[in-house]
């Protein structure tokens, strides 16, 4: 979430290469967001990270516009 972690609310893979596992994992990463979180889930992070439009997004929108707020809280704490 931004610049650092927080635990996710279910323990288990939280995106496509984590299901896959292993250290030659295949499939793409959501860069540390919970992709396979509830709609709800990431909406309610996307309120927190100010995102705008976030209630008409879907969830595969919704993942990809924080991933983009990670990455600018990121470069920012640097």
């Amino acid at each position: 979430m931004g610049d650092h972690w927080e635990r996710k609310d279910q323990s288990g893979p939280s995106d496509e290469r984590a299901e896959s596992g292993g250290p030659q994992a295949k499939g793409e990463t959501a860069e540390g967001v919970n992709a396979n979180a509830s709609k709800k889930h990431l909406v309610d992070l996307a309120r927190r990270l100010d995102i705008p439009g976030r209630s008409k997004m879907t969830k595969d929108e919704l993942v990809e516009e924080i991933k983009k707020a990670n990455r600018r809280e990121s470069r920012r704490s640097r």
